[in-house]
């Protein structure tokens, strides 16, 4: 599966693991995607997209 939202195009980013004895270990923070139909334009298709944009989504539906 692509680690990258449909969306809003983000991606993973990298950092450090800091161990108490403060030593630094390279990881990564993946993003939580998902795969949905969502009707865009008319039309259902699938798409990969981030749980912060579905979340953003519920939000602006709402309020409509």
């Amino acid at each position: 599966m692509s680690s990258r939202c449909d969306v809003c195009r983000r991606t993973s980013q990298y950092g450090h693991s800091v161990s108490h004895s403060n030593r630094k270990t390279n990881r990564r923070f993946l993003v939580n995607i998902q795969r949905r139909r969502l009707v865009i334009n008319g039309t259902p298709r699938r798409v990969n997209i981030c749980t912060r944009c579905l979340r953003t989504m519920v939000k602006v539906e709402k309020t409509r």
